[in-house]
């Protein structure tokens, strides 16, 4: 902190009083010049104004006798004055008489406002009548203020600042003498001084009383600082010595605490290195409930529980893993414990504890270990071995569904031949002319006309069924999804009517080409209707509807299958084998869909909609008609 500057007695003298006198003396002075400069100007105005006074008679008899060269005599007698610096003598009717003097005006000189004296001028005739002849103006002016700056006024402020200074200057010179230089002595004799060496300040026999006071307060004041400096040397030392004792303890302290610090490094860097996440947990007890608090976790398991570490060292064990610490063992958690708000991979945890006892108190060392790829391969293998038992079982399938194929494929064969007949000899004759007769018979001609049409659509089925289900191997090719869809909805169509289901397809596009097997792509999507269908007939809706929607994205083609059925409640299980809400279902309908998705490099995924219902979304890349093709053979697997 800057120290504080201090102003000596001689200065303080001069600006607390003897400037402050001098202002007031010149005020003083300054008012009285003013009251005498007053004086002055009214002295001057009535002189003036006597000499007009006198001129008016003279002037109005001029005006009378319209004698111009009196009136001219007259008005430069009075502008011969330097101080007229405006004289105009004018009649009733135009000015007879003008002159002004203009003087440079001078802008750092202050001078007074001008005299202005104006008469009206009137003569007396001979009959006693009083005329009025006409009227003078006349500007008087001081160029500066020479009339305020005169010898008096100078000697008046003179006299007074002498009357003031000399006993201010008196009064400074005693002070000076008798008071600073004294107080200046002493302290420059206190400045030399020193707390170990004691040397008494002298003073003169003729100073002041008080002078001599201060001095001898002085003396006993530096004598007790010796004294004082004495017993704090003795002190001093004795500390020294206490000082070197407590250093020599605070290394051999500071020697300790290294050790210990570079202890709990090593512990510290082996303790967050680890790769499997850890947990230290202390247990205490709160009245008679015991608590298990966690005191420390690694990195790993900051990551692992999402948490900060202040966080989650103020937390109780048991209300983060719903469990309190063993001594020994494991315990698997259960998968949504640790889930996340918006994480949808589940994770598997396996806590395994370790209880350590050390000074009679207990820690346990938790260690979380995540074992979600080692179940995940266990469910593929699960799965793998499902899927290959399904396959074996699609063989069998195939070959039975062969043989029912060629046993069906004659009924229906036989359908087409009769209703063929049936048509032509339900053609109307010319010799009929019964109209009732004729629209009967255009009635029966349309009913054959679409039972011809349903079996040969339930023939191509049957052949292509036949043809395909005994072989493993499905080609892929070029493929026009539009086309697609509309054909398989013809397929699905006539369960559709009879169901009063409405199905209605939506393209966003003309064309959508793809590199895929016909056969696959129709099973899919007849899987989907179907399955749309049988809960929409399950639920008896009145107003069923099933939309299909086809719009690019991404390089992609999606196709969304849409009901406004009642949804599906366990949505995260819809796609696992052998999951199904049909009474008879096998539950692997969506299972065998959703691979053979994957087998065409797409995907199907499946979404509850806010309005009610379900949507499925098949989405597939792209392919550039323009571009060579290489056609490929998928195994299914």
């Amino acid at each position: 902190m800057a120290e504080k500057k201090t102003r000596s007695l001689s200065n303080q003298l001069v600006r607390l009083v003897i400037l402050p006198l001098l202002l007031l003396v010149i005020l003083v002075s300054g008012l009285q010049v003013q009251l005498y400069f007053q004086s002055t100007n009214q002295l001057r105005e009535q002189y003036l104004n006597q000499q007009v006074d006198q001129l008016i008679p003279l002037l109005s008899k001029a005006l009378y006798d319209a004698d111009e060269d009196s009136i001219n005599l007259l008005g430069d007698t009075l502008y011969q004055n330097p101080r007229v610096t405006h004289l105009m003598i004018s009649d009733q009717f135009a000015r007879v008489y003008l002159r002004t003097r203009i003087s440079p005006v001078d802008h750092n000189t202050l001078s007074p406002p001008p005299l202005i004296i104006s008469r009206p001028l009137s003569h007396t005739n001979s009959d006693g009548q009083r005329l009025l002849m006409g009227n003078i103006t006349i500007h008087f002016t001081d160029n500066n203020f020479s009339v305020f700056l005169t010898p008096e006024n100078l000697s008046i402020i003179t006299l007074n600042l002498l009357k003031l200074l000399l006993p201010l200057v008196a009064l400074f010179i005693f002070l000076q003498r008798k008071v600073n230089r004294p107080i200046r002595s002493l302290i420059d004799g206190l400045k030399e001084t020193r707390p170990d060496h004691f040397k008494p300040q002298m003073v003169k026999d003729h100073s002041p009383s008080e002078i001599h006071e201060l001095v001898m307060a002085c003396n006993t004041l530096q004598e007790n600082n010796h004294l004082h400096h004495i017993r704090q040397k003795e002190v001093n030392d004795k500390l020294m010595e206490r000082n070197q004792e407590v250093a020599e303890g605070r290394e051999s302290a500071r020697l300790l605490s290294n050790m210990l610090q570079s202890s709990q490094k090593r512990y510290r860097a082996l303790f967050h290195r680890s790769v499997d996440p850890l947990l230290i947990v202390e247990p205490y007890r709160l009245g008679e409930e015991e608590i298990y608090r966690i005191i420390d976790a690694n990195y790993s398991a900051i990551d692992l529980l999402k948490q900060p570490l202040d966080t989650l060292t103020k937390q109780n064990f048991e209300d983060i893993f719903g469990l309190r610490p063993l001594e020994h063992g494991s315990y698997p958690l259960p998968e949504n414990i640790l889930a996340q708000p918006g994480e949808t991979r589940h994770r598997h945890i396996e806590l395994h504890f370790n209880m350590v006892l050390y000074d009679k108190h207990s820690l346990y060392y938790v260690t979380l270990k995540d074992v979600t790829d080692k179940i995940r391969a266990e469910n593929l293998e699960k799965e793998a071995s499902e899927l290959m038992n399904f396959r074996q079982n699609q063989m069998a399938i195939a070959e039975m569904a062969t043989t029912i194929a060629h046993e069906i494929n004659q009924p229906l064969a036989a359908i087409q031949n009769y209703a063929n007949a049936v048509i032509k000899l339900s053609k109307p004759s010319s010799t009929a002319n019964q109209t009732s007769w004729q629209e009967q018979q255009k009635k029966v001609c349309f009913s054959l006309e679409q039972l011809n049409k349903q079996a040969q659509i339930a023939s191509d089925i049957v052949k292509h069924a036949r043809g395909e289900l005994g072989r493993n191997d499905y080609p892929q090719g070029a493929l026009e999804l539009t086309q697609t869809v509309h054909n398989t909805i013809d397929l699905c169509q006539l369960r559709a009517e009879k169901l009063q289901v409405k199905i209605n397809f939506y393209p966003l596009i003309d064309q959508a080409w793809v590199i895929a097997n016909e056969v696959q792509i129709k099973q899919i999507l007849i899987n989907l209707i179907n399955n749309a269908l049988d809960v929409l007939e399950d639920m008896a809706h009145p107003s069923g509807q099933i939309i299909l929607e086809l719009y690019n994205q991404d390089s992609h083609y999606i196709l969304e299958v849409k009901d406004n059925g009642t949804g599906i409640s366990d949505i995260q299980r819809v796609f696992t084998n052998h999951y199904t809400t049909k009474k008879h279902g096998l539950g692997m309908g969506l299972a065998i869909c959703r691979s053979l998705a994957e087998i065409h490099h797409g995907t199907l995924s499946v979404n509850n909609r806010t309005e009610g219902g379900a949507v499925f979304s098949l989405k597939l890349p792209a392919h550039e008609p323009e571009k060579p093709l290489l056609t490929t053979t998928t195994s299914v697997n």
